[in-house]
C-alpha cells in the first residue's frame, strides 16, 4: 500500500501482523480528523498490543525529531488502554500538552493503585507540567492546589519509591511551603536515587537557596547524580559554578556529561564561556557534540543580545532624566525593572519544563 486512501485502511495495515507497518504511514497518524480519531478509536483496542506498543513508541520517536507532528489525540486513546506500556506511551506523547482536562485523568492513574508502579510514576512526572503552569498563574489556582495536595498524598503514601519520587520532582516546580523539607530530606538519603531525584527538583525550583547542596554534588562520584547536579546548576544558572564546569569540560570524556556541561554553561553563560565552545567547536570531530555546541553558540549569542538590548534602554532612559524630575523617575524606573523581571521569570521558566 503505497498511501492510505482512508482510515479505514491504515487502521488495516496496523492488523496485519504478518508484515512489518510501514514507517512512511506514521505521519497519517499526525492531526487525524475529528472523523478519523473515531473510527480509529472504536477499533483502538482491537489492534494487537504489540502493533499499538510498537505504533506509540514510533510516534514518540517521531515527534521528538519534528515538533510540527501533532500525535495529541492518539496519546488520549492510548490514555484509555488497557496495557500499561501503552498507556505510558499515552502520557509522554502528552507531555507538553496544557489542555487541563487532562489533569483528572493523569490524577486518576497517579492515584490508582491498581496500576503498575510506572504508571503512577509516569502521571506523577506529567502532574509537574500543569504545577509549572500554575506557578506562572495560567491555571486556576484551586486546581493547582489539587494537584499539588494529591502529589503530597503520594509522596507520603504510596508504596513504590519511584512513585514517590516522581511525585516529588514535580513538586520542585510548587512554591508550596512543605516542598523545600521533602528535597532537603531526599537529598541526604543514603539512596543515590533519592539524591538524583532531588537534584532534579532543585533544578526545577528556579530557587537558588539549593545552591550549596548542587554545588556540593558537582564531583559526585555516580555520573549520573553528578549529571544532575550539573544540569540543575544551568537551569538555577548558577554563576559560582561556572569555572568548575569549565574545568570539568576541559578533562571529561563522558558523552552523556560532557552534553550536560555544555548545556548547563550555555545557561550560565558569562566570560570565557562563549571562547570555549568556539575552541571545541573547531576541533571536534564528533558530529552529535558540534551540533550541541552550535545550540549551546546560539542560546548564549541570544541571551547576549537581549541583554545588551535591555542595557541599552537603561542607558538612554538614564540620559534623558531631568534633574527636576529625578525622583519620579527613580520609581518609574524601578517598576519599569520589575516588569522586566516578571517578563524574564516567563521565559525562564520555560526552560525548565521536562
Amino acid at each position: 500500500m503505497d498511501t492510505p486512501s482512508s482510515i479505514h485502511e491504515l487502521i488495516k495495515s496496523l492488523m496485519d501482523t504478518s508484515t512489518p507497518f510501514p514507517a512512511r504511514l506514521l505521519y497519517h497518524f499526525s492531526d487525524l480528523a475529528p472523523d478519523e480519531r473515531l473510527v480509529l478509536a472504536s477499533a483502538w483496542q482491537s489492534i494487537p498490543v504489540m502493533r499499538r506498543r510498537s505504533l506509540l513508541q514510533d510516534l514518540l520517536e517521531l515527534s521528538e525529531h519534528d515538533f510540527l507532528l501533532m500525535f495529541e489525540e492518539i496519546g488520549r486513546m492510548a490514555l484509555k488502554d488497557i496495557d500499561s506500556e501503552c498507556v505510558v506511551s499515552g502520557i509522554s506523547l502528552l507531555l507538553e500538552e496544557e489542555d487541563p482536562k487532562l489533569i483528572p485523568e493523569f490524577l486518576r492513574l497517579q492515584a490508582d493503585q491498581t496500576q503498575a508502579d510506572f504508571v503512577r510514576a509516569a502521571a506523577a512526572n506529567a502532574l509537574g507540567h500543569f504545577i509549572y503552569l500554575g506557578e506562572l498563574e495560567k491555571l486556576d489556582p484551586a486546581i493547582l492546589h489539587r494537584i499539588e495536595d494529591a502529589l503530597l498524598q503520594a509522596y507520603a503514601d504510596d508504596k513504590s519509591d519511584l512513585v514517590r519520587r516522581r511525585a516529588m520532582e514535580s513538586l520542585g516546580y510548587s512554591s508550596r511551603e512543605e516542598v523545600p523539607p521533602l528535597l532537603r530530606s531526599a537529598s541526604a538519603n543514603a539512596s543515590e536515587d533519592w539524591l538524583e531525584s532531588a537534584l532534579f527538583a532543585m533544578g526545577k525550583s528556579a530557587d537558588t537557596q539549593w545552591e550549596p547542596l548542587v554545588l556540593e554534588q558537582l564531583d559526585h562520584e555516580n555520573p549520573i547524580v553528578k549529571g544532575q547536579a550539573i544540569h540543575a546548576a544551568g537551569e538555577l544558572e548558577l554563576r559560582s559554578a561556572k569555572s568548575r564546569l569549565l574545568k570539568q569540560l576541559n578533562r571529561e570524556k563522558d558523552e552523556y556529561l560532557r552534553s550536560e556541561l555544555i548545556w548547563a554553561l550555555s545557561q550560565i553563560g558569562g566570560e570565557g564561556v562563549e571562547e570555549k565552545f568556539e575552541q571545541l567547536l573547531a576541533k571536534t570531530d564528533n558530529e552529535e557534540e558540534a551540533s550541541l555546541l552550535e545550540e549551546a553558540l546560539d542560546m548564549l549569542n541570544f541571551t547576549n543580545d537581549s541583554t545588551d538590548f535591555e542595557l541599552m534602554e537603561v542607558d538612554y532612559h538614564h540620559q534623558h532624566l531631568d534633574s527636576d524630575d529625578e525622583e519620579d523617575a527613580y520609581w518609574d524606573e524601578e517598576d519599569d525593572d520589575f516588569a522586566d523581571l516578571d517578563e524574564l521569570d516567563d521565559d525562564e521558566w520555560q526552560r525548565y519544563v521536562r
